[in-house]
C-alpha cells in the first residue's frame, strides 16, 4: 500500500472517529445531566470546535489534492508512532472516564473525581493524546507549518480550558485533594 493511501485512510478514520465520539459525548452529557450534573459554559469551546473541524477538513483537503507530493517513509512512520500513542491515550481516557467523558466541561457535583487507570499517571491523558495527534497527522503528510500552527492554537485553547476545567472540578468535586495537593511540596 502506498503511503498516500494509508495517509488518506488515517484521515478518514480520524474524521469518523471524531464524529462517533461526538455521539458518545452527547449521550454522556444527557446521562450526567439526569444525575444532577452541569455543563459549564466555556467561552472558548467554539474555538476548540472550529480548530478541530478546520484541522480535519484541511487534512482532508491536503490528502485528496495534489499538494502533498511524495511522503517521506521515515517521517511518516515516526509520526505514526506518535499518532498511535495519541490514540492510546485518548481511548484509554475515554474508556476510564466512561459516562463522565465529554467534549465539554461537564461537572457532576459531589461525585469523586476519577483517579484510576491512566489518571493515576497523567492528569489530562485525553488532551495529551490530542496534542500528539494534532502534530502527528500533519507531519505524516510532511505538513510542517500546518502541524506547528494548529499545535500552537491548540496549546492556547488547552491552556485556558485546563485551567477552567480544574477550577470547576476543585469547586464542585474533590479534584484539589486528589490531584493538586500531590504536586505541592
Amino acid at each position: 500500500m502506498e503511503l498516500i493511501t494509508l495517509f488518506k485512510i488515517l484521515i478518514i478514520f480520524t474524521c469518523l472517529q471524531r464524529i462517533f465520539e461526538l455521539f458518545i459525548a452527547k449521550r454522556n452529557e444527557k446521562s450526567i445531566l439526569a444525575l444532577g450534573g452541569r455543563i459549564i459554559k466555556e467561552k472558548n469551546y467554539i474555538f476548540m470546535v472550529l480548530l478541530h473541524t478546520s484541522w480535519l477538513l484541511g487534512l482532508l483537503y491536503f490528502s485528496f489534492s495534489d499538494r502533498l507530493g511524495a511522503l517521506n517513509p521515515i517521517l511518516f512512520f515516526g509520526a505514526f508512532i506518535f499518532f498511535l500513542l495519541g490514540q492510546i491515550l485518548r481511548i484509554t481516557a475515554i474508556w476510564t472516564l466512561g459516562e463522565r467523558w465529554s467534549t465539554r466541561i461537564v461537572i457532576l457535583p459531589e461525585a469523586p473525581v476519577v483517579k484510576k487507570g491512566i489518571f493515576n499517571f497523567i492528569r489530562h491523558p485525553n488532551y495529551l493524546g490530542v496534542v500528539f495527534e494534532l502534530v502527528a497527522l500533519p507531519l505524516m503528510g510532511g505538513l510542517f507549518v500546518y502541524a506547528f500552527v494548529f499545535s500552537v492554537l491548540n496549546g492556547i485553547i488547552l491552556f485556558f480550558r485546563i485551567r477552567e476545567e480544574e477550577a470547576m472540578l476543585c469547586q464542585y468535586n474533590d479534584y484539589q485533594d486528589k490531584f493538586l495537593s500531590e504536586s505541592r511540596p
